[in-house]
């Protein structure tokens, strides 16, 4: 698996600018990916949910 990575996720970001190899943490490239997206799709519901919320409607 290749090192190479951004990620701007934690505290521990090298330099307040974040990683762009293995994580100074020691996430791996992937997990930093993954998190990315389940970011965005959690982004994604919300943006819908509001949307809703707003003509009066509920998503439960």
């Amino acid at each position: 698996m290749d090192d190479k990575m951004f990620c701007y996720q934690c505290q521990e970001t090298a330099n307040g600018t974040g990683c762009v190899l293995k994580g100074v943490c020691g996430k791996q490239p992937q997990t930093s990916e993954y998190m990315d997206l389940l970011l965005a799709v959690v982004r994604g519901v919300a943006v819908v949910d509001s949307e809703l919320r707003k003509t009066g409607k509920t998503t439960c």
